[in-house]
């Protein structure tokens, strides 16, 4: 959810270029923001409000890399005019971003100090200097494993260069800055409510998929597998978690492995859309393949005879396997016992069930 911005809230701030605090205070403020249990907008305003007691700025921003829109959307901002506000939001600003080289970076950056002249930066020549601003900084957020997740930016109406220890102190307490507002956090927590996963990647918009802190990979979850096809249609179709079985594939022993899917929670950046985890599939209840296939095509909305031209079975077998998954499960009806096997996980996706030889009944 994106936290609103304050367009022309923008006060007279007087400025003495310099940060008004020593620099431990600041990063016991920023660690105990890192620490607080509060949404990533929360955090991120707090950030905001900290550094702005520390070193004064009339407007300020913290946004976050979307890669596969190439934007960087607003985390949080305040001071900007809309039309400013606009480009930021828009992909020239991850031109300007690349002239400048802030994503390869992790140094501050001054408006006094660019490594291009001013005038050939769009961001500053069309947008801030035209809004009253006359002097900027920019702090690449750069996670303690390399990731580039977007900028800490300030301007001021002052022309007052901003000092060589406001600089310091920025690229001192920008590690914490990216730490603060990581949503990789509340992603790899949200993973852990699996307990017993052994692998897991994070689910992009663009089908594409990003490592998951704390778990490798599985060719099972590579892109364009069928685990991540049915894991994007659970996506897709509304639902905040959603599990599934999957058969393992060789050099693994024959079995099988549950899938579960949850849905990323409304932050930015949007193109993170939902973890996948394989865990061990548990009890099956002695289910069989084609029985939990049978109930895999049932609650993908098959009917009995969908099933039987697909599984290329009689439409008896069909009906014999569903009352033998209603005996396993302990279920009063076949209805009852579909929304058990929904509810547990105890299913086969078409899209997972699909290359595995049934087994004889």
């Amino acid at each position: 959810m994106r936290a609103p911005h304050s367009g022309n809230a923008r006060a007279p701030v007087h400025h003495s270029g310099r940060a008004r605090t020593a620099p431990y205070g600041v990063v016991a403020e920023l660690t105990e923001i890192v620490a607080a249990p509060e949404p990533i907008t929360a955090r991120a305003e707090a950030v905001l409000t900290t550094l702005r007691h520390r070193f004064r700025f009339d407007a300020g921003r913290i946004s976050l890399l979307d890669p596969e829109r190439r934007i960087q959307p607003t985390l949080i901002s305040h001071g900007y005019d809309q039309r400013t506000q606009d480009y930021l939001e828009g992909r020239g600003l991850i031109h300007d971003v690349e002239v400048v080289g802030l994503h390869r970076h992790a140094a501050p950056v001054r408006m006094s100090s660019l490594p291009v002249p001013p005038a050939e930066l769009p961001v500053w020549a069309e947008y801030l200097r035209p809004a009253g601003f006359r002097e900027g900084i920019a702090v690449p957020l750069r996670t303690a494993d390399g990731r580039y997740l977007g900028l800490f930016g300030a301007c001021t109406e002052a022309a007052t260069p901003i000092c060589d220890a406001t600089c310091r102190l920025l690229a001192r307490v920008g590690g914490l800055v990216a730490h603060a507002v990581d949503p990789m956090r509340t992603i790899a927590a949200m993973a852990g409510l699996v307990t017993d996963a052994v692998a897991g990647v994070i689910l992009t918009r663009g089908g594409n998929t990003e490592a998951l802190p704390g778990l490798p990979g599985h060719r099972l979850l590579a892109p364009g597998s069928p685990v991540l096809e049915e894991a994007t249609s659970c996506y897709r179709d509304g639902d905040s978690r959603a599990g599934f079985l999957t058969p393992t594939r060789p050099p693994d022993p024959p079995g099988y492995l549950k899938v579960t899917m949850l849905a990323c929670v409304d932050q930015l950046p949007h193109h993170l859309t939902a973890v996948v985890v394989l865990h061990p599939a548990g009890d099956l209840h002695h289910l069989s393949h084609r029985e939990m296939a049978t109930l895999g095509h049932l609650i993908t909305g098959g009917t009995p005879e969908q099933i039987a031209a697909v599984l290329h079975i009689p439409l008896s077998s069909v009906i014999a396997s569903l009352e033998q998954a209603r005996t396993k499960l302990g279920a009063r009806s076949s209805a009852a016992a579909v929304m058990r096997a929904a509810d547990l996980g105890l299913y086969l996706p078409p899209a997972t069930a699909s290359g595995c030889p049934l087994t004889p009944e």
